[in-house]
């Protein structure tokens, strides 16, 4: 009996430290395959940047693309400058050595019957001013401004109060200037009947050889005698041809009858539409234009009456 248990005694002895020795075995193997780990992980992060590294980049680059971002928002935007629209004025100053007519109207609506005459030697008159330029964009300063009747087509207040010159307003007058002779004849706005209370004038100016009259809006069907002879010989006449204002149409022909009782060299149309410039055409033959302005002497005249000019008023006043 004592055998067997002392048999006993020694095989469980023997086993627990077989188990023993198993433990031991296993764990050093897994405290070697830790270290392992271990030491792979340190080689794998031994090439990685620090993480604080990384992040003070991305910082940088966000405040770099943050500051690019404002300076663009706040940055001025470059236009291209609208160009300053050229101008085109009437002369102030007559270099052409010949009598210069210009047409000077800002209106739209009736550009072609304020006309500016200077004589060679510079001296100007105005005829019939209406819808002036501003002073201060050009100063024409006239010796005289002569009106032919009240109608504001014809007659820009303002203007008259800008200058201190004589100045004649649809009335009998005789005036003699430096390079000027001017005088009005009496005449008739709508019909026959010429009174002088109705205040209506043509102006006849003769300067360096050249006799020019403005004929206003002169509603009659024909010239008294009495005018004829008033006018005497007409170089160039200003004429209406279409005025409903004066009864004056291409179909009672009343403007050209009484510019073809005048019978001038030229004939400058004033109150007209696109349909009279044909008709005139076909009656006295091809018309000539001018720009704004036509410079004129005696010798220049053509040897043919009734020869059409037309000056465009095709000025840049803004």
């Amino acid at each position: 009996m004592k055998k067997i248990i002392l048999i006993i005694i020694v095989a469980v002895v023997m086993l627990q430290g077989c188990v023993e020795k198993s433990e031991d075995y296993v764990d050093g193997d897994i405290q070697t395959t830790n270290q392992e780990g271990t030491e792979n992980e340190m080689n794998d992060t031994s090439d990685q940047k620090d993480p604080i590294d990384n992040k003070t980049e991305v910082s940088d680059m966000e405040e770099n693309k943050t500051m690019k971002e404002t300076e663009k928002a706040t940055q001025v935007p470059t236009s291209t400058p609208t160009p300053t629209p050229e101008l085109v004025m009437p002369l102030t100053v007559n270099d052409t050595g010949k009598v210069l007519i210009q047409t000077v109207s800002t209106s739209t609506a009736y550009p072609y019957t304020s006309y500016i005459i200077t004589s060679v030697n510079g001296e100007s008159i105005v005829l019939d001013p209406t819808s002036m330029p501003d002073t201060d964009l050009v100063d024409i300063n006239p010796a005289g401004i002569f009106i032919t009747h009240g109608h504001p087509d014809h007659n820009d207040r303002i203007f008259l109060q800008a200058y201190d010159c004589p100045t004649v307003k649809y009335e009998k007058a005789d005036i003699q200037l430096n390079d000027f002779h001017v005088y009005t004849i009496l005449s008739s706005h709508n019909n026959d009947t010429i009174i002088p209370e109705n205040f209506n004038v043509m102006i006849v100016l003769e300067v360096d050889g050249l006799r020019i009259a403005h004929m206003g809006d002169i509603g009659q069907t024909f010239l008294t005698e009495e005018q004829l002879k008033e006018l005497g010989e007409i170089d160039i006449a200003f004429m209406q041809f279409e005025n409903s204002y004066s009864s004056m149409s291409l179909k009672n022909k009343k403007g050209f009858q009484l510019i073809e009782q005048l019978n001038p060299k030229i004939v400058i149309p004033t109150h007209y539409t696109d349909n009279t410039l044909p008709v005139l055409e076909e009656k006295y033959g091809p018309i000539t234009e001018f720009e704004n302005k036509l410079a004129i002497a005696t010798e220049d005249l053509p040897e043919k009456n009734l020869t059409v000019y037309r000056i465009l008023n095709n000025y840049k006043y803004k």
